[in-house]
């Protein structure tokens, strides 16, 4: 577990160093140090005569960015300084880092931005650091710190953001207006939310974690609610898988998906429980798709029924699928291709009210399910209140709005601090995004894998089949397996692009490559 701070736990990160006795200016020349090594190694080499500018603000990032520029004058590369903070605003560890910048030799002017652009520009072909604003920054740029953003953004140079790339929101990754568009993120510590989502992240580049030596009892203060995962992470939290073992042990799964028209959706959920490891699936399909899935997938079980799209399902069909839920299943999958007619809507009131075991509900089951509780409870649905622990929302943003009750663009552009606030819920939510979040249990995730080309039909099936597959399983630690299984999701995703590229992705060829995702990681 990797955990993120915004710019609240930022702050306290700080505060909590200094309050065990690490002084800020140690922090500060760590911190720019780490910048001047990236810089050094990665972008310079043995070029001296490469232009080097460390754009600062009149805060401690500009300190950051004026001791970094410091380090390399030191070493003999051609750096120089250009403030365009105020010099009322200078904070005191940046009016030494400005006193010790000039006392060594290095060229450093005050300035104001809009007067940068009009004179003769360097920036072009040059390494910029920018250091303007920190992880705190709210609101957006505007004046002449805008234009000069705007105008620093057309140079063909390569840009390293102190932190945080100036003008994103440090803790939703919003920009209100124009940002700095880096290359290159040095954040110090612990990673900051604000480029761990979009927009924010599109803005940072190459995100590098650096170590500036805060305290370890410093780091462990950071609050483990929000974090995300990397590759090592995989075989950590994925369920064991004991060689004594027959594939009972390894997960009963029942999807209830399909319509008479779409079997789509039901064979890549199967397909893809299967290649994450799960042991049985059972498909629980109208009885048109009988012939279809068993020449698609004969390793499923399948369990068909017939019943009349505009009227509830008959007492045969709800004794067959009682049984399955309440005597057969691990784990349920509920929703995919399933339509919105009265037959399905029954279905999924019929395992709303007998699932005991993890249920993930999804696609058409989501719209069904915010209709029984309404009219159940003849109230609107309260995610927080009427999540029971055992089931799993995956709505992407236009089904959250719906089960919100909130406009769709209200909904993205708040994307993460509604997850925070579901992070409450008894039950876990999916939020499928470009960056895909999961909240629940009191944590929030945030998922760092996957490419555009997830952006699919199928896209969706395939990973309730991968939630399936780890719920199954997974009795210990339930809430990390849904970040798992949406992380393996992505990386199934971004290893598929390397072979067929963004355009070339289908469900099916994912649902295939999650093997590949479990052969790496796993083995």
């Amino acid at each position: 577990m990797i955990r993120l701070v915004d710019s609240e736990g930022a702050k306290k990160l700080d505060e909590d160093a200094r309050k065990l006795g690490m002084p800020g200016m140690v922090l500060m020349e760590r911190a720019a140090l780490s910048v001047a090594e990236f810089i050094r190694d990665k972008l310079l080499r043995d070029d001296v005569d490469k232009k080097i500018i460390a754009v600062c603000g009149s805060g401690n990032n500009g300190g950051d960015g004026i001791a970094c520029a410091r380090i390399l004058h030191e070493w003999g590369y051609n750096s120089e300084v250009i403030i365009v903070g105020k010099k009322e605003k200078f904070t005191n560890q940046t009016k030494l880092q400005i006193r010790l910048a000039k006392n060594c030799g290095v060229a450093l002017k005050i300035s104001n931005p809009v007067k940068l652009i009009t004179e003769k520009s360097e920036f072009n072909q040059a390494i910029v650091i920018d250091a303007v604003f920190g992880v705190g920054f709210k609101g957006k740029l505007e004046g002449d710190l805008a234009k000069f953003t705007e105008y620093l953004n057309m140079f063909d140079s390569v840009k390293v953001a102190v932190d945080i790339p100036s003008g994103v929101n440090g803790s939703n990754g919003r920009v209100e207006g124009v940002a700095v568009k880096c290359d290159y993120t040095i954040t110090f510590g612990v990673n900051k939310l604000g480029i761990a989502v979009y927009p924010g992240k599109d803005y940072a580049g190459e995100i590098i974690v650096a170590d500036i030596g805060f305290p370890k009892k410093a780091l462990d203060m950071v609050s483990p609610d929000t974090f995300t995962f990397d590759e090592s992470q995989i075989s950590y939290y994925m369920p064991e898988r004991r060689e004594y073992s027959n594939k009972g042990d390894f997960g009963k799964i029942l999807i209830i998906a399909g319509s008479e028209e779409m079997c789509g959706a039901s064979f890549l959920s199967a397909l893809a429980a299967y290649r994450t490891g799960g042991g049985l699936v059972r498909l629980f399909v109208p009885e048109a798709n009988r012939q279809s899935l068993q020449n698609l997938l004969p390793e499923a079980i399948l369990t068909t029924y017939e019943d009349s799209t505009d009227k509830v399902i008959s007492k045969v069909t709800a004794d067959k699928l009682e049984k399955a839920v309440k005597e057969w299943a691990a784990a349920i999958v509920i929703g995919p291709g399933l339509g919105l007619s009265k037959r399905s809507k029954s279905l999924v009131k019929k395992v709303v009210d007998l699932s005991e075991v993890r249920t993930v509900i999804d696609a058409d089951g989501l719209t069904l399910f915010r209709e029984i509780v309404e009219e159940s409870e003849d109230r609107r649905l309260d995610l927080v209140k009427d999540l029971k622990k055992n089931f799993i929302l995956t709505p992407h943003i236009k089904e959250l709005a719906d089960l919100l009750y909130m406009p769709k663009e209200e909904v993205k552009e708040n994307v993460v601090q509604i997850a925070k606030e579901l992070k409450s819920c008894s039950g876990e939510i999916v939020i499928k995004e470009a960056r895909t979040l999961v909240a629940g249990g009191g944590k929030c995730y945030i998922n760092n894998s996957g490419n555009s080309g997830l952006a699919k039909a199928g896209s969706g099936d395939v990973l309730t089949g991968i939630l399936a597959a780890l719920i199954a399983t997974e009795k210990q630690r339930p809430f990390m397996v849904t970040p798992l299984g949406v992380y393996i999701h992505g990386l199934a995703g971004d290893m598929l692009k390397e072979k067929k590229g963004k355009y070339g992705i289908i469900a099916r060829e994912l649902a295939d490559e999650v093997a590949e995702v479990m052969k790496r990681y796993t083995e």
